[in-house]
């Protein structure tokens, strides 16, 4: 069998451009860190209404969201349900695991003005704002507060 390359070279300009563009990237992003640039983003909006929520595992693997203010049960979620949420919670685990704080510190979730919903760690500092993971990902927050009032 006879190789259909054999004997070309590779196209100098395709290279040329690769180049050109790794370079680019480089310098950009040199210019980006030695000056601070940041891009800009969209203000936090206020808060409309927030609650203080923790997760409780239970031995079945099921998770009670409890409302910290109240004591009250938000919701019950079933063992194997809602792997947003149980992702979310992984991931704020392993930032904590930093802090030596458990899982069971509450979390802050609000509805701002804007519409969109925010989960604040106040133990590491994050803010997610979770509109940022899709509909149906920020649904699964939504359930565990009071739907927006119309005004």
């Amino acid at each position: 069998m006879s190789d259909g390359f054999e004997g070309r070279t590779f196209p100098k300009g395709v290279l040329i451009a690769v180049a050109a563009l790794i370079g680019f990237t480089i310098i950009m992003i040199s210019v980006a860190r030695l000056t601070g640039f940041m891009m800009p983003q969209e203000p936090v909006t206020a808060e409309l209404y927030a609650r203080d929520i923790s997760f409780v595992e239970q031995d079945d693997g099921s998770m009670f969201v409890i409302d910290v203010d109240t004591d009250e049960l938000i919701q019950t979620l079933p063992p194997g349900s809602e792997g947003f949420i149980r992702g979310v919670l992984r991931s704020i685990a392993r930032q904590r695991n930093g802090y030596e704080a458990p899982l069971s510190e509450p979390l802050h979730l609000a509805r701002r003005e804007n519409g969109s919903l925010t989960l604040e760690d106040p133990v590491t500092g994050i803010l997610l704002d979770l509109r940022a993971f899709g509909e149906t990902n920020e649904a699964a927050f939504a359930s565990l507060i009071p739907p927006p009032q119309d005004r």
